[in-house]
């Protein structure tokens, strides 16, 4: 499904109306008609409600809500922000006034109603509003009554997740053909509550060149064994980092990508810590590099010599911080001519060497999976800056550096070199948890050793590991689901998202 900004959206309805010749108030009138589908489904026990109307489209649809909901035989009144309205929006409020639905043009008492519908603000407001909305939307929320908001809750930016007081905070939003930006980035989406996507007649096709997009079950792409297939076809996969104090990253990574299909996992470690390694590892091998409590510069020469071994490596869990990694990572970027993860102290020893150039000359993209205060340190860009514009922010930099990107967060997102966008908007609040990155590297390693393309791994491997986060949660309870629970359910997960691709479910 695409995630649109106002301004594509805008465009889609330009079309549809002045090129395909869909009448505005076709639009209109199924726009509210989905509202007012959603009302009667959510809350069947709200006897009066009121909508509140700006002078926009949004405030048309509102109109036309309170209207259908005094067929319906429910209580409706409308409050007008302005009795100034001209095209569609006039001519819904003369039908509503025709039929007897009560129009206000002084805010009554909120409390007095069972729902409030909020038509004020639509998706091409800018914030912050001004008198009089500020002080509406104030008075809707400390009204305490259910709000259903058309398109977007009002006073939200609709293409990023940055929420700004005031906006109305919403129980239910009903928006329109597709999603957009602040429907599903934090923290805006935690205020638009329950999103429904209704259609609304604009053609979906219309939207195709846009390169935003939530990961659906029905996009993925699963790997599947030939009957004669053996341990080295399904890919060999290096895991390689750790040191003293932090052996366990690498454990859960490599433990993961056994789990996740990998037909050979091999943990690239300080040969000094080997024994650690050996003792919890059973399935997986070893391979003991140069270093000491952390791996040494001479590891690079060790592993460069046995690539032609390997499918793909993964780099930076447990490595830490120092120097001489920095130049490890350097010279694994220039040197390592396959698939090449980058986690963890890789990606905060890249920062630390200040030179991304070494990304853009790679002929096989590197695959950077940071999270927030990584990507921070890597771009220099605060983490709010980050978190509300987190497809926008993936993309550029992916376009920019020739590199894949997985960004962690309360999403996590998808970026390619090509400038796609792909969010994931599966998961749960159970994964902001010590080794949950280090078990989603390992599963990313083992299907990028053994997937014919990159993007379709990345995406497999990001709903798998928020899956089986979702079904430690239910196994478990939020507060006590451990990375190492993620593992055991990686093939609960897999029969998860097979169940639903044999049955065609689309629905995340």
């Amino acid at each position: 499904m695409k995630v649109l900004k106002a301004e594509e959206m805008s465009e889609l309805d330009r079309i549809a109306i002045e090129e395909i010749g869909v009448p505005s108030v076709v639009l209109m009138e199924n726009a509210a008609r989905s509202v007012f589908r959603a009302i009667t489904e959510r809350y069947p026990g709200a006897r009066r409600i009121i909508a509140i109307a700006g002078m926009g489209n949004n405030g048309g649809d509102a109109i036309a809500v309170a209207r259908l909901l005094k067929l319906a035989g429910r209580d409706s009144h409308i409050y007008l922000v302005s009795e100034d309205l001209s095209g569609d929006p006039l001519l819904e409020l003369k039908i509503a006034k025709n039929l007897g639905v009560q129009v206000h043009t002084e805010l009554p008492d909120l409390e007095g109603f069972d729902l409030i519908v909020d038509g004020l603000l639509g998706t091409g407001f800018k914030p912050p509003p001004r008198e009089p909305y500020s002080t509406i939307i104030s008075r809707i929320n400390r009204s305490m009554r259910p709000v259903v908001a058309v398109d977007i809750p009002s006073g939200l930016h609709a293409d990023s997740g940055r929420a700004e007081e005031p906006f109305v905070k919403a129980d239910l939003t009903v928006t329109f053909q597709f999603p957009k930006l602040c429907h599903i980035l934090f923290p805006a989406s935690k205020y638009c509550g329950d999103v429904v996507v209704a259609d609304i007649s604009i053609p979906s096709y219309l939207a195709g060149s846009i390169r935003r997009e939530i990961i659906e079950l029905c996009d993925l792409e699963i790997p599947s064994r030939e009957p004669d297939t053996h341990k080295r076809r399904e890919g060999h996969v290096l895991i390689m980092g750790g040191s003293r104090g932090k052996t366990g990253a690498v454990i859960m990574s490599a433990l993961a990508a056994t789990s996740a299909g990998a037909g050979l996992v091999s943990a690239g470690i300080p040969q000094e810590l080997n024994s650690v390694f050996e003792s919890s590892l059973i399935e997986e091998m070893t391979l003991p590099l140069k270093g000491s409590h952390r791996l040494s510069y001479f590891s690079v020469k060790e592993v460069l010599f046995q690539q032609d071994k390997f499918s793909a490596l993964a780099l930076g869990m447990g490595m830490d911080r120092y120097e001489e990694g920095q130049d490890i990572v350097r010279d694994l970027l220039k040197g390592w001519k396959k698939r090449l993860l980058l986690d963890a102290d890789a990606i905060n020893n890249l920062a630390d060497l200040g030179d991304l150039s070494i990304l853009k000359e790679r002929e096989v993209p590197a695959v950077l999976t940071p999270h927030i205060g990584e990507f921070s340190r890597l771009t220099g860009l605060r983490a709010d800056e980050i978190i509300e514009n987190q497809t926008d922010v993936a993309s550029e930099f992916s376009k920019e550096n020739n590199c894949y990107l997985v960004l962690k967060g309360a999403r996590t997102v998808v970026s390619t070199p090509e400038g796609f966008v792909w969010i994931s908007i599966r998961g749960t609040a159970a994964l902001a948890k010590g080794g949950t990155g280090d078990v989603l590297s390992g599963i990313l390693t083992a299907l990028l050793g053994k997937m014919d393309k990159i993007e379709p791994a990345l995406k497999l491997g990001v709903t798998l590991h928020a899956i089986a986060g979702e079904l430690a949660e239910e196994k478990y309870h939020r507060e006590s689901v451990r990375a190492t629970d993620l593992i055991s359910l990686l093939g609960e997960a897999y029969k998860n998202i097979e169940k639903s691709l044999r049955t065609s479910d689309t629905i995340n």
